[in-house]
């Protein structure tokens, strides 16, 4: 099946902006495009990247006999975490070539390459049998789907009875807040469609069957990675302004919608127009 613009729009965005990531959200060792989870546990912005994936872990309770599908796996990094901490089969899949390749690279220097694999494919249609894996697996991704409804019934799908789907990502408060100017701007600059409500997430899920749903407010841990990404918007925009002062190659529409979105993420948050929320659920046995 053939990209929609809407997907081409998504592999341009990851690699226009991968050096601001590589810069600024220490994805060269943590491997992380995600917001940090930071507790009692955590004494640096690295650590409560991977915290996060720590947390997901508990939540789904993954086990070294488990196989994960990991639903827009960017570069690899919760994959070969979920690989080199547990000891777990992980497939990841991306609409992005250039991730996968990456993501192959990275699970070789990592050593864990033998316990996962990577392929371009859409997580709302994908190519595997019913009953493929026992946890389903989405970090900051499924907020990219084409339409939550349609990712639920194929995570249901793919998943063994008894199976486990996890969900960490942003949830707007209310279904009508993807109109207001300060959720719009930021999802347009990072290239998302719209954002599910936890309810209307919830329901999706327990519509298509799934059960002991959970969810959970975990804006409180995720804020200090918003209130870096707000900093960020401001040291960004001074090298942007030094860039056009020395002539320097401009940054694309893209770069700077990007940079914008840090700011209003941050606003949107603290407005409580957003939230950041990780849901839980089962397949029945």
């Amino acid at each position: 099946m053939q990209p929609t613009d809407y997907h081409n729009n998504i592999i341009q965005y990851y690699k226009d902006t991968e050096n601001a990531y590589k810069d600024s959200w220490d994805m060269n060792n943590s491997l992380a495009i995600h917001y940090g989870y930071w507790d009692k546990k955590v004494r640096s912005f690295p650590e409560s990247l991977l915290r996060m994936n720590e947390v997901m872990i508990e939540a789904a309770a993954i086990k070294s006999t488990d196989h994960v599908l990991d639903a827009g796996c960017g570069v690899g990094g919760s994959s070969i975490f979920m690989a080199s901490t547990i000891g777990c089969k992980v497939t990841g899949i991306t609409l992005s070539e250039r991730q996968v390749q990456q993501a192959h690279t990275n699970a070789e220097k990592r050593g864990v390459h033998h316990l996962v694999n990577f392929k371009v494919m859409n997580y709302c249609m994908t190519d595997f049998p019913d009953a493929s894996f026992d946890v389903v697996w989405g970090c900051e991704s499924i907020c990219y789907a084409d339409s939550k409804e349609q990712f639920i019934k194929e995570a249901f799908r793919l998943l063994k009875p008894g199976g486990r789907l996890v969900v960490a990502d942003g949830f707007v408060t209310r279904f009508e807040n993807n109109e207001h100017p300060i959720i719009r701007n930021w999802i347009d600059g990072w290239l998302v469609n719209y954002l599910e409500s936890p309810e209307r997430f919830q329901s999706f899920m327990s519509n298509e069957g799934f059960t002991n749903i959970n969810y959970r407010n975990i804006s409180k841990e995720a804020a200090h990675s918003s209130r870096r990404l707000y900093r960020f918007y401001y040291l960004a925009s001074l090298y942007l302004l030094w860039k056009k002062i020395n002539f320097s190659k401009p940054a694309t529409d893209m770069q700077k919608n990007n940079i914008k979105a840090c700011r209003y993420q941050y606003n949107g948050l603290k407005k409580g127009l957003w939230q950041y929320g990780l849901i839980v659920g089962k397949k029945p046995e």
